[in-house]
């Protein structure tokens, strides 16, 4: 690894799965609206292999894509409906999400952005709810700029707002998406929460190591890093 990569000048952070404990009430959500719709349900283990591309990728794939595009497109509004009732209650932050973010905000000035394919308000009214906002500075979804990740313009105006090259910068996350966006730009890439099946993936994909948790994230920059103390 290059020195940019062990000292970076900037965090990125996906949240779903990454800082967020996301995937029971998206299920809970997808499940109420696809019974309403006289569909299966679809369980934990369903739902954590198909969330990262966003709502509508998941109702699709939980729907089928044969289906007509007005049924999709009502049972991904229902779903939409139910997320926005219960994700703030339901979506508790994992386990030492706060502490790792106020770490790293304190050393890189502040240069920290969660990028989500997740809409921007969900992001931040999450991160409110849970008292972490003043620990990020640019929070992004797919309405930000108009694309999802792995789309490089997820990321690249964050890092011209921070002044910092890709090379500089280090993004978080848990899913392939996550390392295909980074790849996309440049950014090195960490994965925390996967299982080893998914680490073996991700480090395949490009990712230069999994950790086992979010809470390791501070004690892998010092290890790695020059000041991170």
């Amino acid at each position: 690894m290059t020195s940019d990569t062990r000292r970076p000048a900037a965090l990125l952070f996906d949240l779903d799965g990454t800082l967020a404990d996301s995937f029971a009430a998206i299920r809970d959500a997808l499940n109420a609206a696809l019974r309403e719709h006289g569909l299966d349900e679809r369980d934990l283990a369903w739902v954590r292999a198909h969330v990262g591309r966003g709502a509508p990728a998941l109702v699709r794939d939980a729907v089928g894509h044969e289906r007509e595009e007005s049924f999709q497109r009502a049972v991904g509004e229902r779903f939409g409906a139910r997320y926005r009732e219960i994700y703030l209650a339901q979506t508790p932050p994992l386990p030492g999400a706060g502490e790792v973010l106020a770490f790293v905000a304190a050393r890189v000035g502040g240069k920290v952005a969660v990028i989500s394919n997740k809409y921007e308000e969900l992001c931040r009214a999450w991160l409110a709810h849970w008292g972490l906002a003043p620990h990020v500075t640019v929070v992004v979804g797919p309405d930000t700029y108009g694309v999802r990740k792995p789309d490089p313009g997820a990321i690249l105006p964050v890092l011209q707002s921070f002044g910092v090259a890709p090379a500089a910068a280090l993004l978080v996350g848990d899913m392939e998406v996550d390392v295909a966006a980074a790849r996309a730009v440049g950014v090195p890439m960490l994965a925390v929460q996967a299982d080893p099946g998914a680490a073996q993936a991700l480090v395949a994909a490009g990712a230069m190591a999994v950790l086992p948790a979010l809470g390791a994230l501070p004690g892998w920059l010092v290890e790695h890093g020059t000041g991170w103390v």
